[in-house]
C-alpha cells in the first residue's frame, strides 16, 4: 500500500529536480520522516480566486496568496474530532464505540 503522502511527497521531489540526485530514495526517506502525518495540499492561489469570485469579492492575485498564508498563520485548516468521528464510521462501521 503506498503512503498516505506519496503523491504530494512525490510532487515535492519533482520539484526539486537537479538538486537530488535519487528520487526514489528522497520519497523513501521523506515518507519515513512524515509517517505518522498527513501531508495535505489545501489548494491554491487559483482556488482563492475562483472561490472569491463566486462570494463576488474582489481580490488581487497578489492577495491571493497572502490569504494562504493567512489560513496556514490562523491553523483554518487541519484535523478535528469530528473529522476523525466521520471518517472511522464511514471507513468501517458506526459498531466501534466502546460503551464506558
Amino acid at each position: 500500500m503506498a503512503d498516505r503522502n506519496h503523491p504530494l511527497i512525490e510532487q515535492i521531489v519533482k520539484a526539486l529536480g537537479n538538486l537530488i540526485t535519487d528520487e526514489e530514495a528522497a520519497v523513501r526517506v521523506l515518507e519515513h520522516h512524515f509517517h505518522h502525518h498527513l501531508i495535505v495540499n489545501v489548494g491554491s492561489v487559483e482556488h482563492v480566486a475562483t472561490f472569491a469570485r463566486e462570494l463576488r469579492l474582489r481580490v488581487t492575485d497578489a492577495e491571493c496568496g497572502e490569504v494562504l498564508d493567512y489560513i496556514a498563520q490562523e491553523n483554518l485548516v487541519g484535523l478535528t474530532i469530528d473529522h476523525v468521528e466521520t471518517a472511522i464510521n464511514e471507513r468501517f462501521g458506526e459498531d466501534r464505540f466502546i460503551e464506558p
